[in-house]
C-alpha cells in the first residue's frame, strides 16, 4: 500500500508539471510541402495534445476563399494535406478550462467543475495561429480570427534585423491594452522571447531574426472577474530569405 502511495503521489505531480507546462505552451503552424502541421509547445521542442481540441483548420486562397481542412493525427500531432493553393493557413485550439488552486495547483479539465481548495485563477483557454505562405495585401487587415496579430507589410521580404509593424486585434478591433502582450523578435531560435506589453492601440516593432523560420507569438488574458478568466495565445508564423 505505502509503494502505491508513493507512486500516486509521482504520477499526480507529473501530471501537475505536464499540466502546467501545458498551459503556457504556444502553438503555431508549418507548411512543410504539401502538408500544414500544427506543433505545439516551443521551438526546438513540441509536445503531442489531442487532435479533438482542433475546432478550425482553414486554408485562405489569395482571393480570400476559406476552405476547412481535415487535420489528420500523426504520432501525437497533426497535419493537413494541402491540396490546392493556399496564402494563407490559420488555426483554432481548444484548451479547454484551467483551476489554479492554492492546494493542487494548475490543473486542466474538459469543462467546469467543482474542484477542492481555494481557486486562484480558473478559466477557458484558447490558442490560434496563422502561417503565411504567400503574402497578399489583404493578409494586413484581420482575417476574422478571435484574436490575431497582424502585420502592416510584408514580412516575408524583410532580412535580418528588420522591423515589421504589428497590430493585435481583438474580435475586429485593437486589442485592449489590459492583459495584452506581444514578442519583439521573430527569432525562431529563441524558447522564450521577450513580449511587450501594449500600452496603447499603435503597432509595436517586431525585430526579425535570421533568414527561414520566423515566429511572433502573443500572449492576452481576458478578465471576468476576480477570479475567472479567458487565457489567449497566440503566434504568426512566416519565412524569410
Amino acid at each position: 500500500m505505502k509503494k502505491f502511495r508513493i507512486a500516486f503521489g509521482l504520477m499526480s505531480l507529473l501530471i501537475l508539471v505536464a499540466a502546467t507546462a501545458a498551459q503556457a505552451h504556444d502553438m503555431w503552424l508549418e507548411k512543410r510541402g504539401d502538408r500544414a502541421w500544427l506543433l505545439y509547445g516551443h521551438p526546438g521542442s513540441t509536445d503531442p495534445y489531442p487532435l479533438s481540441r482542433i475546432t478550425a483548420l482553414t486554408g485562405i486562397t489569395a482571393n480570400q476563399w476559406k476552405v476547412a481542412l481535415e487535420p489528420v493525427e500523426h504520432k501525437g500531432e497533426a497535419f493537413a494535406w494541402l491540396n490546392d493553393d493556399f496564402a494563407l493557413l490559420c488555426v483554432d485550439f481548444d484548451n479547454k478550462y484551467w483551476y489554479n488552486t492554492e492546494e493542487d495547483g494548475w490543473r486542466n479539465f474538459l469543462d467546469p467543475r467543482e474542484v477542492r481548495g481555494t481557486v486562484i485563477d480558473e478559466g477557458r483557454s484558447w490558442k490560434l495561429a496563422k502561417e503565411i505562405v504567400s503574402w497578399q495585401p489583404f493578409m494586413a487587415q484581420p482575417i476574422g480570427q478571435r484574436i490575431e496579430i497582424v502585420p502592416l507589410k510584408d514580412p516575408t521580404s524583410l532580412k535580418q534585423g528588420d522591423s515589421l509593424p504589428v497590430m493585435v486585434y481583438y474580435e475586429g478591433k485593437p486589442a485592449p491594452t489590459t492583459g495584452a502582450a506581444v514578442s519583439i523578435t521573430s527569432d525562431f531560435a529563441i524558447e522564450h522571447p521577450e513580449m511587450r506589453t501594449l500600452t496603447d492601440q499603435k503597432p509595436v516593432n517586431v525585430k526579425i531574426g535570421p533568414a527561414g523560420r520566423q515566429l511572433i507569438i502573443g500572449k492576452y488574458e481576458h478578465r471576468l472577474d476576480d477570479t475567472r478568466r479567458v487565457w489567449y495565445a497566440f503566434s504568426l508564423s512566416f519565412t524569410t530569405k
